[in-house]
């Protein structure tokens, strides 16, 4: 089966590395449309709540999804709506206390955003998302 894969992420360290990807303001956001994506029959590549970083202590995230072809008539992912589910549970479970980008001091943030580029980059390069030489 053919199939592409897509980052949703809210770190700006991706940009320039990481096609295709979606950009979005918050890391409560990036679960949000990575489980309506799961919803529409894509699965989840990373888990997550990778690097068991809690959303206070981490102002980005990023989620690898496959990208169904013909989603629209493909199952569910029960594992994959399982996992999403989880995340955006221990979301609201802190929500008063959620980092959003541009709350800590530039430098903190780009420590944080290198963090997630860490985390991520085993996945993307495995997937072809990126070159050992671009990252």
């Amino acid at each position: 089966m053919d199939c592409r894969f897509l980052l949703i992420t809210n770190n700006p360290k991706f940009i320039s590395l990481v096609s295709p990807m979606e950009m979005l303001k918050t890391s409560q956001d990036v679960l949000i449309r990575s489980r309506d994506l799961v919803h529409a029959g894509h699965k989840l590549v990373t888990h997550p709540l990778y690097g068991n970083l809690r959303p206070y202590q981490q102002p980005f995230r990023s989620v690898l999804l496959e990208m169904v072809p013909d989603a629209s008539t493909a199952d569910v992912d029960q594992y994959s709506l399982e996992l999403m589910e989880n995340a955006l549970s221990v979301y609201r479970s802190c929500q008063d206390r959620i980092l959003d980008p541009g709350v800590l001091p530039s430098e903190t943030e780009e420590d944080y955003a290198f963090i997630d580029l860490e985390l991520m980059k085993k996945s993307l390069l495995e997937h072809g998302l990126v070159t050992r030489d671009r990252i």
